[in-house]
């Protein structure tokens, strides 16, 4: 008898039979996931209005639309987070309803959020197996076949992270990665991310699309929303549209360019997407020279002229809100100058 048992993850409930029972997608049905007239409404709004949606197993079906468009709200819903009024979901060509998101975890989908569900003060391995602890002969739970099983699907999915590391002590960037793991040991078949490149790098969002081109080679069908178009023509093979909470249309994503999906996406055709403006640059209302705070920014410096917008970019901990702290006085500058109208301040 083996000195060491592993829990392994929720097996999959059993779905109800229908027409198709036990054929796989590529059978009777071809799809993985499918959305028919679903509504959602909450006190004042209607979030969803007979939307409908499909999703091939192996690949990657950019969701788009402006904020508001219900995107999330479906999502949610795919999910087991909200309920809909109405409509049906299949999976694998089976009708499924969920009322929690374990029972969405269960039957095979995950869900990357865009805040991150995340428990700093735990390691890397106990974050993905929460709820799912390894345990040994004594019931207890197995820290080693824990940190075996994380660092296994660590080096898969070659992230390199140490499997023992605390959560909080990680970049923004490496805890996206621990979420996608997390997703991925569940085995899912349907894996929804949410805006996930939205504080990486450039190198890291490369990354992060090797593991998704792996996933799909697995057969795995992915719901990707983003608001960045670059890389929906980059790993789209699908592209859907919503817009003030109904479903405007499915296109294959090499058939489509920037224009057409902007026109999809606002209702309208847009000559200009960034039409120029003559307009005279005022005074000098703001400046700021060589403004630092250690180990937070340094040597920041710039002019807002009267008329201007000026906007301040850079990913999740890159300083922009506290650049914005310091000239409220919210947090005190350690060196640099800030003058406002002229006058030192």
């Amino acid at each position: 008898m083996s000195g060491s048992a592993t829990a392994s993850p929720p097996a999959k409930p059993d779905l109800p039979s229908s027409d198709g029972a036990g054929l796989t997608p590529d059978a009777q049905c071809p799809y993985l996931l499918e959305i028919s007239h679903i509504s959602k409404g909450f006190p004042g709004v209607i979030a969803l209005d007979d939307v409908q949606l499909r999703l091939r197993p192996g690949s990657v079906l950019a969701l788009m639309g402006e904020n508001g468009a219900g995107k999330s709200t479906l999502m949610k819903i795919i999910a087991g987070i909200y309920q809909p009024d109405t409509g049906e979901i299949r999976l694998r060509g089976k009708p499924i309803s969920f009322t929690t998101p374990l029972s969405a975890l269960q039957a095979g989908i995950a869900m990357i959020h865009q805040e991150l569900n995340l428990m700093p003060f735990m390691s890397i391995a106990e974050n993905i197996w929460i709820g799912r602890e390894q345990l040994n002969g004594l019931h207890m739970v197995d820290h080693r076949e824990m940190h075996r099983c994380t660092a296994q699907l660590l080096e898969r999915l070659r992230i390199k992270l140490d499997p023992e590391e605390l959560v909080g002590n990680l970049s923004i960037a490496e805890r996206q990665m621990v979420e996608i793991a997390k997703a991925v040991s569940y085995d899912s078949d349907v894996l929804i991310m949410d805006e996930p490149t939205s504080a990486i790098t450039e190198t890291e969002v490369e990354h992060l699309f090797s593991i998704i081109a792996d996933l799909r080679s697995q057969g795995k069908g992915i719901i990707y929303i983003t608001h960045k178009m670059n890389e929906v023509f980059k790993i789209a093979d699908e592209v859907a549209v919503f817009r003030d909470g109904t479903y405007i249309g499915l296109q294959r994503a090499e058939s489509m360019d920037g224009d057409s999906l902007i026109s999809m996406m606002v209702g309208r055709e847009l000559t200009q997407l960034f039409p120029q403006r003559e307009k005279p640059a005022g005074d000098v209302l703001l400046s700021v020279s060589d403004l630092s705070l250690k180990g937070i920014f340094q040597s920041v410096s710039f002019d807002l002229r009267a008329g201007e917008v000026l906007g301040i970019a850079g990913l999740m901990g890159s300083g922009r809100t506290n650049v914005a702290e310091t000239l409220f006085g919210i947090t005190p500058s350690d060196s640099g100058e800030i003058r406002f109208d002229g006058k030192t301040v």
